[in-house]
């Protein structure tokens, strides 16, 4: 239910009809739940119209605002604040759908709102200049590293043998012939049964 609220909370934020939205349980035994859930949602879809179209927004308007609505829930803030959100909820064990929503609507508004005024993340490119420095630098570091791998990539070596060893050894030590004997006359058997 808490999700239902953080979603709906989101789309309104965005300009989308919250309606567009719903999450439902049924169980496989509820069949008939099952169709009439998905029933009146497509209905409800259709009555809607087209996403976009609908809210009075342009394609390319939409496809941004549907970005940042994928920003906000994935923002480490906003995630943040719903779970300590939902673990209050839980503590407090009252779980109607109103109060859940209240509860969540009035937390979760500012980290949203937040979320959705801040500026896309564009990858920023470093220029030319600054990519060629690093390489220098770079090219200083390595064989200096490479000295000090091998020393202690061996150092590391010699540990691991010798603790692998003792468990070849342990394996070793325990005999089963008792036990895959019974198995493959198992396996034997079981075909001339079936014919």
């Amino acid at each position: 239910m808490g999700m239902n609220a953080l979603v709906s909370n989101v789309l309104e934020g965005i300009g989308v009809n919250p309606e567009r939205f719903s999450l439902q349980w049924a169980s496989a035994a509820e069949a008939p739940r099952f169709v009439k859930l998905i029933t009146e949602f497509t209905d409800k879809i259709k009555e809607l119209g087209p996403l976009g179209q609908a809210e009075g927004i342009e394609p390319d308007e939409m496809k941004v605002r549907l970005d940042k609505a994928l920003e906000a829930v994935s923002s480490r803030k906003v995630r943040m604040v719903f779970g300590m959100t939902t673990k209050s909820i839980r503590k407090e064990g009252i779980f109607t759908p109103e109060y859940i929503n209240a509860v969540i609507g009035e937390k979760l508004s500012k980290a949203i709102t937040g979320a959705l005024a801040a500026e896309p993340k564009e990858e920023a490119k470093p220029a030319p200049e600054k990519k060629a420095a690093p390489k220098k630098a770079a090219a200083k570091a390595k064989p200096a590293a490479k000295k000090a791998t091998p020393k202690k990539a061996a150092v590391k070596a010699k540990p691991a043998a010798k603790k692998a060893a003792p468990k070849k050894a342990a394996a070793k030590a325990k005999p089963t012939p008792k036990k895959a004997a019974p198995k493959k006359a198992a396996k034997k058997k079981v075909p001339a049964k079936k014919k």
